[in-house]
């Protein structure tokens, strides 16, 4: 006969297990976010992709983008991360992707895994326009890139056209009419029934300073192949 601590031991790891594989499970499923901006281009907005030896689903998503047909792609960064063994190797995945136009920005995880130059070089290679606090002209418009600041003290910019920023938490200090696309959060982290964000902008849309528009993207990736709530997340802008 099964005491009740077992029965609370047997019952806390079924719920741990199924928890293990519900969270594997969401690494494996690419949702489509339709965002219509009247922008006049099709744009694919990319971002946490995390390509590194724990497997991902680049090439999928690579598939998915040249479906698409789009006009523009942008990077969000950490496209690539600490553990990521062949940085060269995973530029000339993402050199498949199909478009006339194409920008990226770095993320915290290029820094910290000392790989940013080296892999910014890569990118440019295969014809990615990268942003440090600067801007370029697109089809689209204006594109401004901010890079990652570890302190989060984000220049104050006054944007007309699209911001790319790994940080959310760079929104507040962009004003204009923009239309800001960011990741990093990856929607948010929810275990347990509680949730946890590194920023008070975790997913989707906001409205922020002036008439500036934020999008939030959960990503195309992680560190660790596990996320509960949050499937992947693949967003084109028209």
């Amino acid at each position: 006969m099964i005491s009740r601590r077992q029965l609370f031991y047997i019952s806390a790891v079924s719920v741990i297990g199924l928890g293990l594989g519900i969270g594997y499970a969401e690494t494996r499923h690419i949702e489509v976010t339709k965002l219509d901006m009247g922008i006049g281009r099709k744009i694919v907005f990319l971002t946490d992709l995390h390509i590194n030896i724990l497997g991902n689903m680049v090439e999928d998503v690579v598939r998915l983008v040249n479906m698409e047909e789009p006009d523009i792609i942008m990077l969000g960064g950490d496209t690539v991360d600490e553990w990521t063994t062949d940085i060269k190797s995973a530029s000339k995945t993402l050199s498949s992707i199909e478009a006339k136009e194409k920008f990226a920005v770095m993320g915290n995880h290029e820094y910290w895994s000392g790989k940013a130059e080296e892999f910014a070089l890569l990118l440019k290679e295969q014809g990615f326009q990268i942003l440090y606090d600067s801007t370029a002209q697109s089809k689209a418009g204006k594109v401004y890139g901010l890079d990652w600041k570890e302190d989060r003290k984000y220049p104050q910019i006054k944007a007309e056209g699209i911001v790319i920023v790994h940080d959310p938490n760079a929104a507040p200090s962009i004003s204009g009419n923009a239309l800001i696309l960011a990741g990093h959060t990856h929607g948010g982290l929810t275990l347990f029934g509680l949730k946890y964000s590194n920023s008070i902008f975790t997913r989707g849309l906001y409205r922020t300073n002036g008439d500036c528009t934020l999008y939030v993207s959960r990503g195309l990736g992680q560190m660790l192949p596990w996320r509960l709530s949050s499937p992947l997340e693949l967003v084109i802008i028209e």
